[in-house]
């Protein structure tokens, strides 16, 4: 058994899911016979459906969610690259193999372009061809379902996993270049009173209306997270202690901005806390993060804790 064989055999076993493969192929049916070839034990590891017309194959897309799609471009009808396109359009995250012979080339190629993830030449295909298709497409489930699990589902930002995953490459890239780096802790503080006040879906909005105020208040190249409810954490790269006077007067600015608009349900007040880290200070970064933030970090980051009280005023009221 290959590679691949058995890692849908455990997570067949692990999981009691078999891998879904959707076919759409012309006579004779090649790919499906070397996907069976590949997983004889079809019942415990391989859910294979076959679709005769393209007619249906929408309808099967949905009802059977598959996670693997092999188009044959000689059954899509006069306009094969529509069909690409319609299907991409309908199915965006489903891998989508397309199949032609040696003289479809061309035809396959452009189907790239259309949103297929790979093609196969069926004339010329074997099971290793199958197997390095298949591989590809899962691993690009994998990807994407890995990134899912580091997003929240309610505002789109990372998070606190997610800000977790990616804080230690923030801190290593710094390190290298002897940068620094600002982390910020950003509280709805009036949340349960805007709950109380106006109902649940007022406070929803009120995180959902903060979490798109941070993501446009930064650049792209700083990490913007919601911690859990109205709490949310910011790493600000390549930043400096006096860049956090302008962070904070910005945030103000777009907080007063959304309160003028919010103005009959009531304002948004915040609450800002700040840290600092330098590549030249060595301390671990759980110091840091861990009594801002109240969730525990990797050991191996370094970050050290400055008093911005001092210098700064203490938050956005």
């Amino acid at each position: 058994m290959g590679a691949l064989q058995t890692f849908i055999a455990n997570s067949a076993a692990n999981h009691g899911k078999r891998l879904r493969v959707l076919i759409a192929e012309s006579d004779p049916p090649c790919v499906s016979k070397m996907l069976r070839s590949l997983f004889p034990d079809e019942e415990s590891s391989l859910q294979l459906t076959m679709v005769s017309t393209i007619s249906i194959l929408l309808p099967t897309i949905q009802l059977v969610g598959p996670e693997v799609l092999f188009l044959d471009l000689s059954a899509s009808g006069q306009d094969a690259l529509a069909t690409v396109r319609a299907v991409h359009r309908a199915a965006p995250s489903l891998p989508l193999i397309t199949l032609a012979t040696t003289p479809e080339k061309p035809i396959a190629e452009q189907s790239l372009r259309e949103g297929a993830l790979d093609f196969l030449l069926k004339d010329v295909a074997d099971a290793r061809t199958i197997e390095r298709v298949l591989r590809t497409a899962l691993e690009r489930n994998t990807v994407s379902g890995l990134a899912d699990l580091l997003r929240d589902q309610a505002t789109g930002l990372y998070n606190s996993d997610g800000f977790r995953a990616l804080t230690a490459k923030y801190v290593q890239a710094a390190q290298r270049t002897g940068g620094q780096l600002v982390l910020l802790a950003v509280s709805i503080q009036n949340l349960n009173a805007l709950q109380n006040e106006f109902g649940p879906s007022n406070a929803e909005t009120a995180i959902k209306e903060i979490a798109e105020l941070l993501n446009g208040g930064f650049r792209r190249t700083d990490l913007v997270a919601r911690n859990s409810g109205g709490n949310f954490v910011v790493l600000a790269a390549d930043a400096a202690e006096p860049s956090v006077a302008i962070i904070r007067q910005r945030l103000e600015t777009r907080r007063a901005a959304l309160n003028r608009l919010r103005e009959p349900w009531g304002a948004i007040e915040l609450k800002i806390d700040v840290a600092f880290w330098s590549a030249r200070l060595d301390r671990p970064f759980s110091e840091v993060a861990e009594p801002l933030l109240n969730w525990p970090m990797e050991k191996d980051q370094s970050l050290v804790l400055t008093d911005p009280t001092s210098e700064l005023p203490r938050g956005v009221a």
